[in-house]
């Protein structure tokens, strides 16, 4: 601070000179105390190493938060979108329907494992639903892989007449999706079709 109290005293030197009678000027006794506090004060070094240290540890944690939540983004996304359609076999096959025909459907999905499993049958404008299955865990996409559901046997039975339907061709329609996060959320799907006709009844058909 030397430079300064040289200032300081130039200063008072060139405000006597400006007059021709010192005794003129009249300082206050502090005058010389209360300009070192402002310079002080307006220095605006006074605590540079404080608020450099400041900034850098809240640049610091802002990178590492914005670092962790990409991390996190990016597990997420890599476990839930999957490379893998699910799959649907129907068994026995069916191409003739007198009464009632009885399958076995088995669906699965290596990869994230299974949403829902869908079946329609339909002839003209009428589409019935014949089966739905959610296989899809409690947690809102959070769960362990022991309660993933990765592959299942179910069977179905397709009653004619209890569904209204007539003579005529008719249309098996077979959806099932796994629980990744394609298609906006919806996950993979798999479509499987079996076209049949109904005949008259003449006796029971079921495997």
């Amino acid at each position: 601070m030397q430079s300064t109290h040289n200032d300081i005293d130039r200063i008072e030197a060139a405000l006597l000179a400006a007059y021709r009678q010192q005794e003129d000027i009249q300082f206050p006794a502090d005058w010389r105390q209360k300009v070192m506090q402002d310079i002080e004060l307006a220095d605006p070094a006074a605590f540079p190493k404080e608020k450099q240290s400041k900034t850098i540890i809240f640049r610091v944690a802002g990178a590492l938060a914005a670092l962790s939540l990409a991390v996190f983004v990016g597990w997420l996304i890599l476990a839930n979108i999957d490379w893998e359609d699910p799959w649907l076999s129907l068994k026995r096959d069916v191409t003739a329907l007198e009464s009632q025909h009885g399958f076995w459907l088995e669906a699965g999905d290596v990869d994230s494992g299974l949403r829902n499993l869908t079946v329609f049958v339909i002839q003209k404008a009428l589409k019935i639903e014949v089966l739905y299955k959610n296989f899809e865990p409690l947690g809102g996409g959070c769960y362990s892989p022991s309660e993933v559901v990765n592959a299942i046997k179910i069977p179905l039975l397709i009653d004619a007449q209890a569904l209204g339907l007539r003579e005529g061709k008719a249309l098996l329609l077979m959806i099932v999706r796994d629980l990744s996060w394609r298609n906006w959320f919806q996950g993979r799907q798999t479509t499987l079709e079996r076209r049949f006709i109904i005949y008259p009844d003449k006796s029971l058909n079921f495997y």
